[in-house]
């Protein structure tokens, strides 16, 4: 089948549950054969009552097979929920790690981090906990993220918590065997407080494509943090730090010694939880959620009507170009491309009519001027060409008010590239230097883009219809 979900606002090209709740993306990985792509799910319900790990896998990012839930919440240490966490892969086993939430009468969480492992992909045998509880810590620890460290000969595992104080943090522990962990404390040196909690931890490992340097990028999701200027303006926001892994002490040291260089993955509205795995061919890919809204907001999403909620970005490529985070379109996508129209863009208006919802939308600019495009009548991408600002404006299905994100570009706008779904939009910037994700719930089916500009501009644009992912 194609789209699996039904309605008006049903997906095209974005990972969706077949009914209920999906949020954080889990345990991403390959394995014999397979991408792997797990989430949070809840089939019985559109809301965060209860946290199993859904799964799908495929091997070209284009057909998917649905696979059984792969864990549920019926042991004694996540009878609460099987709350999020990644994968590893070593002898022919593929091991997911979670934390396991649990719940005493009086409402008291303890949080456990455990292993399920297999050998088939599909069926899965849990391990139970493998770490000791934090004293220092709250019942907020959580997320857990592996990876195999060849230079020390052993395994680290991140985790996001909550000191007893309520600020954030993110502690390590160290295996050589995958079964016994030691306590290494937090990966940083320095006590800045940020935020009341840190969420889905994520350690990158990319080669600098400037300067050649290889470099640990920190990506994580800090709750709590105040806006300031055009940033950190979402309920929640996912951040990251260039710097240093030391595989001796398990600490990060930032190329900065505080969280002055700290950015944003994710300049839109909805991006939340990012997890990532590295392919066979050395890529790092990675998927996030688009879900993450204030709760009145999350309520009133028109898709619950239809029995499901919240979907995953399109698979993203990770790069790192001059100590910036680069995030693409994974090339494996091309695969999904049918008809294009191409236009040339002047100061002249425009409209286009276009063949369907799903879309990609590309513009070169070879001279700028301001410019706005407006995707019918609900989303707006506007260019101040002399300020170097681009702005992104939806209306919100709650409130029915417009709401802006704004971004100051670097460098000047070279390329634009719009991944645009039946609701929701991806916006790449100068190859993927700047990201923007939205959801958008319009009252018709997308028919057109419209364009305006000043005198000056000078760009190609070209519409691609984009077919939708199968479903087997």
């Amino acid at each position: 089948m194609s789209r699996r979900n039904k309605g008006l606002y049903a997906q095209h090209f974005h990972l969706t549950p077949e009914q209920g709740l999906l949020n954080d993306p889990n345990g991403l990985c390959y394995f014999q054969g397979y991408y792997h792509i797990f989430y949070q799910y809840n089939p019985h319900a559109t809301d965060h009552s209860t946290k199993y790990w859904g799964h799908v896998r495929t091997k070209d990012f284009v057909t998917y097979e649905q696979l059984p839930v792969a864990l549920k919440s019926d042991d004694w240490f996540d009878k609460n929920g099987v709350y999020s966490g990644g994968a590893i892969v070593h002898e022919d086993t593929l091991y997911l790690f979670y934390t396991g939430n649990t719940k005493d009468e009086a409402g008291r969480r303890t949080s456990y981090q455990c292993i399920a492992t297999s050998t088939d992909g599909i069926h899965f045998t849990k391990l139970g906990p493998v770490t000791e509880q934090l004293s220092d810590y709250t019942g907020h620890v959580r997320d857990p993220k592996v990876w195999y460290d060849a230079s020390v000969q052993g395994w680290w595992m991140l985790l996001g918590a909550q000191r007893l104080d309520k600020t954030g943090d993110t502690v390590a522990f160290f295996s050589k065997d995958l079964k016994d962990w030691d306590y290494r404390g937090s990966i940083f040196q320095f006590d800045q407080p940020l935020g009341y909690m840190w969420e889905c931890p994520d350690m990158v490992f990319l080669t600098d494509e400037v300067t050649g340097q290889d470099k640990a990028v920190f990506i994580f999701s800090p709750q709590g943090v105040d806006p300031i200027g055009d940033s950190y303006h979402n309920i929640f926001n996912t951040t990251y730090l260039v710097g240093t892994w030391d595989s001796q002490t398990g600490r990060f040291l930032p190329d900065n010694a505080d969280f002055a260089d700290m950015q944003e993955c994710d300049r839109g509205f909805e991006y939340y939880a990012p997890q990532s795995f590295v392919a066979p061919d050395g890529r790092v890919i990675q998927y996030s959620w688009m879900g993450i809204t204030w709760p009145d907001q999350e309520a009133a999403i028109p898709t619950r009507q239809d029995d499901w909620i919240h979907h995953l970005t399109i698979p993203r490529h990770l790069r790192l170009v001059d100590g910036k985070l680069y995030q693409t379109p994974i090339a494996e996508l091309a695969g999904l491309a049918g008809t294009s129209q191409p236009l040339a863009w002047t100061s002249a208006d425009f409209r286009l009519d276009l063949a369907g919802r799903a879309q990609r939308v590309q513009v070169d600019f070879e001279t700028l001027a301001d410019w706005e495009l407006f995707l019918d009548d609900n989303v707006t991408i506007k260019c101040q060409a002399a300020q170097g600002r681009l702005s992104l404006a939806r209306f919100n299905w709650l409130t029915g008010l417009q709401e802006w994100r704004h971004m100051q570009l670097e460098e000047e706008l070279k390329h634009l590239d719009l991944w645009l779904d039946a609701s929701s939009l991806e916006v790449f910037v100068n190859g993927g230097q700047v990201v923007a994700s939205l959801r958008y719930f319009a009252k018709e089916p997308l028919t057109r883009l419209e364009g305006k500009a000043s005198a000056g501009l000078q760009a190609k644009l070209v519409a691609t219809q984009l077919a939708a992912h199968q479903y087997i």
